[in-house]
């Protein structure tokens, strides 16, 4: 991802949304942000994305929901999937539905920044 692309953090937790925010737009990025799974299906709705981070665990739609409705409309859209409660065969799982990088809570924000350059 270039500098100057849009970037859509989704997770429930403001102060972890806050932090990615304020890291990410030092590095160039745009930053928009959603709650949830449904917050982020009306955020891409109307905002042009390039990339999206997303929590697996939150409340109304969670995250691997929320990735399976993003891939079935785009499946070349990139992903990003974090989460503080990976299980050991959680990040196989979750690339099988698609997403292009896993990333566990607390995340080095170095390695955010360099797995978002990458995609």
């Amino acid at each position: 991802m270039k500098t100057g692309s849009h970037i859509l953090v989704v997770d429930d937790d403001a102060f972890f949304r806050d932090l990615l925010r304020d890291v990410l737009s030092e590095h160039g990025f745009r930053i928009s942000e959603a709650v949830d799974g449904q917050d982020a299906l009306k955020v891409l709705a109307s905002t042009a994305i390039d990339l999206a981070i997303v929590d697996v665990e939150m409340p109304r739609m969670n995250g691997v929901d929320l990735v399976k409705q993003i891939k079935a409309k785009n499946p070349r859209f990139p992903i990003i999937m974090i989460t503080a409660y990976a299980t050991m065969n959680m990040p196989a799982d979750l690339l099988k539905i698609g997403i292009d990088a896993f990333l566990q809570k607390p995340v080095r924000m170095d390695k955010l920044i360099k797995t978002v350059a990458e995609l």
